[in-house]
């Protein structure tokens, strides 16, 4: 009960060098190398500044199914460029209501730092389940 109240979303996130991020202006090669050498299974979107401006997921797969030549797309066209996101000082039970009650669970979520809106870290819901929470 008490790693329930007193963990937040700092204390477990993926972040400095393992935190999975790319900036936009970056190609799908380097983008597809990022996300397979942190095995986050996402990976933030940023801007020049750092800011979240979209998430590219595992579900590039299914594009990669489709026989699209994914080399050949900018990571804008592969974004999900309205993701859910949470906060680092927000508790991390709430991360793991935010991806229990969604409609469609996220196993990921990009973490912003709530007075910068910079793209800090990304937590996985392996990573809350292995705290026991």
């Amino acid at each position: 009960m008490g790693k329930r109240l007193l963990l937040n979303v700092s204390d477990i996130m993926r972040s400095g060098e393992e935190n999975p991020v790319i900036n936009i202006d970056h190609s799908v090669q380097q983008m597809l190398f990022e996300i397979t050498s942190k095995r986050s299974g996402a990976e933030s979107v940023v801007d020049g500044e750092g800011h979240l401006i979209g998430l590219v997921t595992d579900s590039i797969r299914k594009i990669l199914g489709q026989g699209e030549d994914i080399f050949s797309m900018e990571i804008s066209g592969i974004m999900n460029s309205n993701p859910t996101y949470i906060y680092s000082d927000a508790k991390a039970m709430e991360a793991l209501d935010l991806m229990e009650n969604r409609g469609r669970p996220p196993v990921v979520l990009p973490v912003l730092g709530r007075k910068t809106n910079i793209a800090v870290g990304m937590i996985h819901l392996h990573d809350l389940i292995a705290k026991g929470l």
